[in-house]
């Protein structure tokens, strides 16, 4: 069977068992900020388990069936070297909340891998908790699996979360069961009696049963107490690569219909052939790229931080074992498509986001190779250095590492090729010296957090959270509390000292909600201090950033805190943010989301998420929108409801975003605009003033962004644009309404005369192939080479053509720092391969590039050296 036909044979039958079938979830969870990705199907469906109540589609739901796409990052280096071991995997579950148990779940599984899958029922294995007899008997009496082919196991094997009776965590737990497929003995290793032990692959597991029916309490670490949950519940998951391996009768899953096609592309752009475990590489790209495309596709961008960080990270390791390849130029993007074609029936945002994917991925390939290529020169440089038989230190191999990305693995392979070794044992200690400076580093760093974080904790003990003035106000009096500096806590500084100011009322706003932090001034009698922005504790103390500027601030000082004015034109970008956000969705649809923004006195930015570019005549619908709300000077109010009620009349929460039993929402009266939001605004939205779209661009899969100004900024924005136009229109000695015609006749123009530059170089290349290149024959072969300066990468390759039509049967042409070699059918069926020759002459005249077929080139070749080097290799 096809992957695709075991997904749907598995929703189906739980469809008939009167489950609801949901779409996959995705991998970004919401409403969820303990997990960065979605990791297993029952995540997305946690409040019910815990005893909220499953509606969907205005009907309540007590069984439910999913196919769930899941990440998972934690076992990443065994990813690619054993046949258990995915990032990217689809886990298929059948899920009970307080409806039926132990003896459904059981016998329905026995009967879908039966009847359903007609897997033979004497390769069946079942494991149980080394306590639930009901489990056992059930398997036993009702299912009837031999008793030697159930095995009874303890906590860490047959319970959810694994070990919690002894290690926590509390809560809602449970006993599992599983159910193993034994594959023959030519799969495993003498020591494999049956699931869960040996160490081969005999026994695989296709399916748990987990039973939710204990809420774990008690000491951590400590012997826990189990009561009874007043809901028993089920969660089981099928792990559909698994079992697509033993239907398709295949090594492992690699070799099923959904990954193989990728192994057989990598194969295709590197030339090096698929030989199963030992072709590490090709299983680490092609699992990688998958978990790259899909969590691009749900909106995940590449960055430093998060999720972000861990997608550049599979994406980076993935190019960096294209190296060991010979895969040295971006290739990740060319797979992606074929990612979206095998998975796209499915997961449809991958075919519908594809464009931006490739853009994506393409662009951060290129980005690290730069880096890889610094590291390769490096490398050249040091072992160029090495005398025969010398290892290349330890030190060094880190320092590639650290600096530039390179593996160990690459350096290793690389320095064999030039008959040098490298000092393993010296890198992993630079390594381990490393880890403890930095975690010497990030304890003196959580010292100082500890005693800053302590003084913090005191002072709200002792005089609760700071009073908030801004919504009314720019200017107040308040007293100070506290100073720190540092983890220290001053009683008083002096000019230049630079200092963190604890008030107990202010009218500084502090960084939140995209809203940037407030800056003005603290004045007291003698003395000045500049507040540069202002942050809060997680408790609403608010910390000023603040340098003296003149006198002694002391604690106890009372001050006058005077916010800078142009925060009301944050305020006027915050409002229109809100604006921008309704405007949105009654344009594009209720699918668009906030994905992040930015509030300044310049400008706003907005993240939302949408497949696809908006249309001139959308952003035109939208920018007029929000004017005309503006126009109509609808009131702006706020008031403070418990969280439940806001939502139930309809505002909008920010995924993400953690809230309290009491919110703060935002009106815009007149408006569709209702938002949860403790940021500052203006009174009616006439004070707006205007409002542009000044860009809109993609962030990621399904992730775009509007930049825009409000107020005064649109005015100067309008201005701007206005001069750039009459400036263009009077250089074109045009008037502005016939600048856009005038331009297409030069662009026409210029593109007829660079076609004529083109053929002109072209017969001026064919002229100097004629006349300035001799062919020469060796081993019954000719060859001719040449170096012409000002050739594009287009140039050269038709300047070798040209030499292999004149009867070169190894024709390089070089210009600057480019490189083309081409062979003739006479010159391959000799058994040449470009591709290896031109390996081997970037060995001795430098540079770096590849190819395969009649075709290579590259860059960085000395062209006296590759000259020479030609002749000397045929």
């Amino acid at each position: 069977m096809r992957t695709a036909e075991i997904r749907e044979a598995y929703l189906s039958f739980f469809e008939e068992k009167g489950h609801l079938r949901l779409p996959s979830f995705s991998l970004v969870p919401e409403n969820d900020p303990s997990l960065l990705f979605t990791s297993a199907g029952m995540a997305p469906l946690k409040p019910y388990f815990l005893g909220e109540r499953p509606i969907f589609g205005g009907k309540e739901w007590r069984r439910v069936t999913t196919c769930q796409e899941c990440l998972r990052v934690g076992d990443i280096e065994n990813v690619g070297r054993t046949a258990r071991h995915n990032t990217y995997f689809e886990m298929l579950g059948n899920f009970s909340f307080g409806d039926y148990f132990k003896k459904e779940a059981i016998l329905w599984a026995w009967e879908f891998l039966t009847e359903r899958l007609r897997l033979d029922p004497n390769r069946l294995w079942v494991t149980v908790f080394q306590d639930d007899d009901e489990a056992y008997a059930i398997w036993r009496d009702l299912v009837g699996v031999p008793e030697e082919r159930i095995g009874r196991f303890g906590e860490e094997e047959n319970y959810w979360p694994g070990g919690a009776i002894t290690h926590g965590p509390n809560g809602p737990s449970g006993p599992c069961s599983e159910i193993f497929y034994d594959r023959g003995p030519e799969f495993g290793t003498p020591d494999e009696t049956g699931p869960n032990t040996g160490s081969g692959d005999r026994f695989v597991e296709v399916w748990n049963l987990v039973f939710t029916q204990y809420d774990r309490q008690g000491p951590i670490p400590g012997p826990g107490i189990l009561k009874p949950l007043p809901q028993k519940n089920i969660d089981t998951g099928m792990g559909l690569y698994r079992m697509a391996a033993i239907l398709q009768g295949v090594e492992d899953f690699y070799r099923t219909d959904t990954f193989f096609p990728l192994i057989e592309e990598v194969v295709r752009l590197s030339g090096r052939p698929y030989e199963g475990k030992a072709s590490v590489p090709h299983r680490v790209i092609a699992d990688h790229i998958r978990a790259v495309v899909a969590a691009l596709s749900d909106g995940v961008t590449f960055s430093n931080t998060g999720r972000g960080y861990v997608v550049r990270r599979l994406l980076r390791r993935a190019l960096r074992y294209g190296y060991l390849l010979g895969l040295s130029e971006p290739f990740l993007h060319r797979l992606a498509p074929l990612v979206a074609e095998l998975l796209g029936d499915f997961y449809p945002e991958m075919r519908e986001h594809l464009e931006a994917t490739v853009r994506q991925v393409r662009l951060e390939e290129e980005r690290f190779l730069e880096t890889l290529e610094g590291g390769l020169k490096r490398l050249e440089t040091l072992l160029s250095g090495l005398k025969p038989g010398e290892v290349l230190p330890g030190k060094e191999a880190f320092r590639l590492y650290d600096t530039y990305g390179f593996p160990l693995d690459l350096t290793v392979e690389i320095a064999a090729e030039r008959g040098f070794g490298v000092d393993t044992e010296g890198f992993q200690k630079a390594m381990a010296e490393q880890q403890e400076r930095s975690r010497a580093h990030m304890a003196f760093e959580r010292e100082i957090f500890k005693r800053s974080a302590e003084a913090l904790e005191e002072l709200y003990a002792e005089r609760g959270a700071t009073e908030f003035l801004g919504y009314t106000t720019l200017e107040g009096e308040g007293e100070v509390l506290l100073l720190l500096a540092g983890d220290q806590a001053l009683s008083e500084a002096g000019p230049g000292t630079e200092v963190q100011v604890v008030l107990d009322r202010t009218p500084f706003y502090a960084e939140g909600g995209g809203q940037i932090g407030d800056f003005g001034l603290l004045e007291w009698t003698g003395g000045r201090a500049r507040v540069e922005t202002v942050h809060k504790t997680e408790k609403g103390l608010f910390l000023h950033r603040a340098k003296v500027e003149e006198g002694v601030l002391r604690v106890g000082e009372k001050v006058r805190a005077v916010v800078d004015p142009k925060r009301r034109d944050t305020e006027r970008h915050h409002t229109a943010t809100h604006l921008l956000h309704a405007a949105l969705r009654a344009v594009l649809g209720p699918h668009v989301r906030q994905a992040g923004s930015l509030v300044a006195p310049d400008r706003l930015r907005f993240d939302f998420t949408h497949p696809e570019a908006l249309t001139p005549e959308e952003l035109e619908r939208i920018e007029l929108l929000v004017n005309r709300w503006i126009m109509a000077d609808f009131p702006v109010t706020w008031r403070y409801l418990p969280l439940e009620e806001a939502r139930r009349e309809g505002a909008m929460a920010l995924f993400g975003e953690k809230y309290g039993e009491v919110v703060r929402v935002v009106t815009v009266e007149g408006s569709p605009s209702k938002e949860l939001c403790g940021g500052t605004h203006v009174r009616r939205t006439g004070e707006i003033g205007a409002f542009l779209i000044a860009r809109e661009e993609a962030v990621s899969a399904g992730v775009r962004r509007i930049e825009a100004v409000a107020g005064e900024a649109a005015l100067r924005f309008a201005r701007g644009a206005l001069n750039r136009l009459k400036a263009l229109s009077e250089r074109l000695e045009v008037g502005e309404a016939a600048l856009e015609e005038r331009l297409e006749k030069l662009m026409a123009e210029l593109k007829a005369k660079e076609k004529e530059v083109q053929s002109l170089r072209a017969r001026l290349v064919r002229a100097e192939l004629r006349e300035g290149v001799a062919l020469k024959e060796k081993g019954g072969l000719r060859y001719g080479g040449a170096e012409l300066p000002g050739l594009d990468g287009s140039a050269l390759r038709q300047a070798a053509d040209d030499l292999v039509a004149r009867g070169a049967d190894v024709a390089l042409v070089l210009s600057g720092g480019q490189a083309v070699l081409k062979l003739s059918e006479r010159a391959r069926e000799r058994g040449l391969e470009a591709g290896a020759l031109f390996r081997a002459l970037t060995e001795r005249a430098g540079g770096r590039g590849g190819g395969k077929g009649a075709l290579a080139q590259g860059a960085g070749l000395d062209p006296e050296k590759a000259l020479k080097a030609l002749e000397d290799l045929l």
